[in-house]
């Protein structure tokens, strides 16, 4: 029996390890999901807190209450109804993991976004409001302020998104959502003014969402959101010519728990965790857990004007050999402007 050749196994193993490799999800995608993860998880917080839907309610004490007095709203009730709302959000943070590695290196991150949605009124059934919304939202991703430009240029990039969505108050305390997100990102190679996409996905996405209120300051915040990414990785086919471009399809599943308590008009503060599992769809016996505990507080400035601290640390683990398992420690802040016109 002939045994193949020393130089034939090695280019195997090396043909195998680069397909494998090229099969792991870029760190800067799983970093823009996290940033999402995070900004989905405060509008969260924001619709448990300010006023603006009829789902927002307080619930009754007892029994005929809100015969008695009307609804009663954690905070003064928004009368005017608005169409459009401009969002601009940034924040700067430290993350001990910048390459989501487990031989960790930390940096410095600033991501601004600047978010325009439209949201025509709610359609009303005998189940619940449907509220309707879709936007535009372009996000940039710079790493490692205060170094020389030359050693974090090259991992910079851009996300520009178009989304649909609508939110159904199907019973008090209950909210099911359903969306589609297209979004793509864009690097700065070989210059930062030059731009081009290596990355693109369509998101849709299902959830449920409950509040269990305890009083007019603190609430219990339970969710589900299942969402499947439909993937384009051009640079797949750069590294391995025969690497699937939709190689980091996969299946989202993320259970979150939040508690939420409000001190006075101003401050709110929400620890909460969050447990996420990946599979991949193309990717044979890979599965991923994702465990977030984090801490955030919400400082309202004006009516418009926010301000937010918060920390997390995310343990992951992969069931895939070649993927990495790794810690990471984020701790920062930031400032959120909404106009509503």
């Amino acid at each position: 029996m002939n045994r193949p050749s020393l130089p034939l196994l090695a280019g195997a193993v090396c043909l195998t390890s680069a397909v494998l490799v090229s099969a792991q999800t870029p760190p800067r995608v799983d970093q823009a999901d996290a940033i999402k993860r995070n900004q989905e998880m405060e509008k969260k917080l924001r619709n448990a807190t300010q006023p603006g839907t009829a789902e927002l309610d307080a619930p009754e004490l007892f029994q005929g209450e809100l015969k008695d007095v009307g609804p009663q709203s954690i905070l003064k009730v928004k009368q005017k109804r608005t169409l459009f709302e401009a969002t601009f959000d940034s924040q700067f943070f430290y993350t001990s993991n910048q390459n989501l590695a487990e031989d960790a290196s930390g940096t410095t991150l600033f991501v601004n976004t600047a978010q325009i949605t439209y949201s025509p009124p709610p359609v009303q059934t005998s189940r619940g409001a449907v509220a309707p919304r879709a936007g535009l939202r372009h996000q940039w991703f710079n790493y490692g302020l205060g170094d020389a430009p030359a050693t974090k240029g090259d991992v910079d990039f851009d996300l520009q998104a178009v989304f649909g969505e609508a939110r159904w108050a199907f019973r008090q305390d209950w909210t099911a959502e359903a969306g589609v997100e297209f979004s793509r990102l864009i690097n700065h190679l070989p210059t930062y003014t030059t731009y081009r996409q290596f990355y693109s996905e369509w998101l849709p996405r299902v959830g449920v969402t409950r509040n269990v209120s305890f009083s007019e300051a603190r609430s219990l915040t339970f969710s589900w959101q299942m969402s499947y990414h439909v993937t384009d990785s051009p640079d797949a086919l750069t590294s391995v010519p025969s690497s699937p471009r939709n190689t980091n399809d996969r299946l989202d599943n993320s259970f979150l728990a939040a508690y939420t308590h409000v001190f006075g008009p101003k401050l709110a503060v929400q620890p909460y965790y969050r447990l996420l599992t990946t599979r991949y769809g193309s990717q044979s016996g890979r599965f991923e857990y994702l465990h977030s505990f984090g801490l955030s507080a919400y400082l309202t400035l004006r009516e418009n004007i926010s301000l937010r601290g918060f920390l997390s640390y995310e343990i992951k683990d992969s069931d895939a050999a070649i993927v990495p398992d790794y810690q990471k420690f984020d701790i920062g802040g930031g400032l959120n402007l909404n106009v509503r016109f």
